[in-house]
């Protein structure tokens, strides 16, 4: 009797266990959602990717302020037309140059072909001579660095009595007239120790490399 009796009680904590058991709930297993982004962005391709690029430069280059600046000089009116970009970056679209009021003659800038990123960067003049023929010449930023600039240039053509755009003068990093010698001086440096010296003339229409030296370079 106490075997049977026995037997029934260790039924009953076994059929108790096996329920318990039963009733266990598995813990389910979140996963980090930054994971889950980085493992989306993993499957991304190539050309996924680049839409993306395209989209947020799209986003960037988004005009956010139209503004013209002006001078006077040599009988004219000298007006740059800007437009500044959500990134910061300022291109010049065009320059109308006036005379007694009225348009004497518009001159044209590829788009995108400026890196200025700030108003005061934003540099032209009517009254220099570049290529020493006695006459002002239009002078507008180009490109500013850390130290070094370069400018587009257009020369006034006497005959014609308009401005005629110079695409050497723009190869010429930080340009300085020399009325004296007829030449155009160019001093830069690349890294800490080298320094470069040209000097330039206007022969033939355009500016010209007369003189070349390197200090620095390979010490």
């Amino acid at each position: 009797m106490k075997n049977i009796i026995l037997l029934i009680g260790l039924f009953f904590i076994f059929s108790c266990q096996k329920e318990k058991k039963s009733k266990l709930v598995v813990p389910k297993i979140i996963q980090d959602s930054s994971l889950i982004s980085k493992n989306k962005e993993d499957k991304l391709s190539d050309e996924e990717i680049l839409k993306i690029q395209k989209e947020e430069e799209k986003e960037r280059s988004q005009i956010v302020r139209k503004y013209t600046l002006s001078k006077k000089g040599n009988g004219f009116e000298y007006k740059v037309f800007c437009e500044e970009e959500k990134s910061g970056m300022i291109n010049f679209t065009k320059v109308n140059i006036l005379k007694s009021g009225k348009l004497f003659q518009q001159l044209k800038i590829d788009k995108d072909s400026t890196l200025v990123f700030h108003d005061y960067e934003v540099d032209f003049s009517c009254n220099e001579d570049w290529n020493f023929d006695a006459y002002n010449d239009f002078k507008l930023i180009n490109r500013v660095g850390m130290v070094d600039q370069s400018y587009y240039l257009w020369l006034y053509d006497k005959n014609s009595g308009k401005y005629k755009f110079s695409p050497s003068f723009s190869k010429i990093i930080n340009p300085v007239a020399n009325k004296k010698s007829k030449e155009i001086t160019s001093i830069y440096h690349a890294g800490p120790v080298t320094y470069y010296y040209f000097t330039y003339e206007f022969k033939k229409g355009k500016f010209v490399q007369t003189k070349a030296e390197v200090e620095g370079e390979g010490n």
